[in-house]
């Protein structure tokens, strides 16, 4: 599927679709914080879950645990994971010094020592590590473990330390018991839809659209000035392109130095997204 035709999908579904079934594993959508890293849709879940809940709650809402494959994206989910709102002492692993995490898709589950990507529980997927910190990557895959992995006391879940522990910093991969109950990071979930309770979806206006550069945002009475009110401005690609705080009910956006074609624009209050709209720059 394109990614104009995906993202035109994507908005029609926001529109109309309920988000109840995806919803069940995720007890609020305040809890959840989206991101786009290269055209791909990411859900950080401030909800504690043990490593395989995380991986069954990624499917029920389209996805998996995340699988980092590159320094980049390595840097935008931990970028992100620093702008969700997580208070640290909530998701803390006792065995992994006592740190931070949030779970990605990685295990031994299956074979100990055998570190596969496997966000969804299955029970296989592509080896990307072998042994403990004195084994290797598999086929030159992304790494970024700490002094890890130890497999200290039984550890086979994969954590993205969100804390310094005593054998890593924060942003580095630890193996710490698949039983703690941590935050989590979904990647490629089905929509933003589950991030809006359809009573809570409010109306806002961009205009002129198509425009040459600069647009004027009109919002609600209750949403401007608000300290959590944030416009997000997505490329075609998914990327984040630009993001202002909202101020006054009339907000100007500035898009002069971007390339023409569509942007997505969303009006996000707390960590929700409370409604988006498209915006096509044409100069």
């Amino acid at each position: 599927m394109n990614k104009l035709l995906r993202f035109s999908l994507f908005f029609l579904v926001f529109a109309w679709f309920s988000n109840t079934a995806n919803a069940q594993c995720v007890s609020s959508s305040s809890n959840v914080y989206e991101f786009f890293y290269n055209g791909t849709h990411y859900e950080i879940i401030r909800e504690n879950k043990s490593w395989q809940s995380a991986a069954n709650c990624a499917v029920m809402r389209g996805g998996y645990l995340a699988e980092i494959n590159s320094q980049q994206e390595q840097d935008s989910i931990f970028y992100h994971v620093n702008q969700a709102g997580i208070i640290a002492s909530n998701t803390v692993a006792p065995d992994g010094g006592n740190a931070s995490y949030l779970w990605l898709g990685g295990n031994d589950l299956a074979s100990e020592g055998d570190w596969i990507w496997d966000g969804k529980n299955t029970g296989t997927g592509p080896q990307f590590w072998q042994g403990t910190t004195a084994g290797g990557p598999i086929g030159g895959l992304y790494n970024n473990w700490g002094f890890e992995p130890d497999d200290f006391n039984g550890q086979d879940a994969l954590g993205l330390a969100f804390t310094n522990w005593p054998l890593g910093t924060a942003g580095q991969w630890n193996d710490v018991k698949h039983t703690n109950l941590l935050y989590f990071i979904i990647e490629d979930a089905d929509t933003l839809v589950a991030l809006v309770h359809p009573e809570d979806q409010i109306e806002f206006n961009a205009y002129p659209n198509p425009g040459s550069g600069l647009f004027s945002v009109e919002l609600p009475e209750d949403i401007y000035g608000q300290d959590q009110a944030l416009i997000r401005v997505f490329d075609l690609n998914g990327q984040l392109v630009q993001e202002l705080r909202v101020s006054k009910r009339k907000t100007h956006l500035d898009l002069t130095g971007f390339t023409n074609g569509l942007y997505f624009l969303q009006l996000v209050n707390g960590n929700v997204v409370r409604a988006t709209e498209k915006i096509m720059l044409q100069k």
